[in-house]
C-alpha cells in the first residue's frame, strides 16, 4: 500500500476527470482519492465529479494491490502536471 498527499496543479474539467478515470482503469490496484472527508474510488467518474475538485485542491491518494506503486506514480503525475 502506498499513500501520497499532493496539491492538484491542473484544471479539472469533466473531460480531464474522464481521462483520470480511464488512466486509473489501466491498473488492477484499488486507487482511492481523499478530499476533505470523502474517500472516492478514482475509477468512478461520478465519485470524482461529486468531489468538485479544482486546481489547488489538497488530496491524498492511496493505492493497494499488485501494481500499487505504478498506479500511485501515474495518478500523482496526472494530477500534478502543470502543462495540461
Amino acid at each position: 500500500m502506498y499513500v501520497k498527499e499532493l496539491t492538484v496543479n491542473r484544471l479539472l474539467s469533466s473531460k480531464v476527470i474522464g481521462d483520470l478515470t480511464n488512466l486509473a482503469k489501466n491498473f488492477e490496484s484499488d486507487i482511492k482519492l481523499q478530499s476533505k472527508h470523502y474517500n472516492i474510488d478514482v475509477k468512478s467518474i461520478l465519485g470524482l465529479l461529486s468531489l468538485n475538485l479544482h486546481k489547488g485542491s489538497e488530496v491524498k491518494i492511496t493505492t493497494k494491490g499488485d501494481d500499487d506503486k505504478d498506479a500511485l506514480i501515474a495518478i500523482s503525475e496526472f494530477l500534478e502536471d502543470t502543462k495540461k
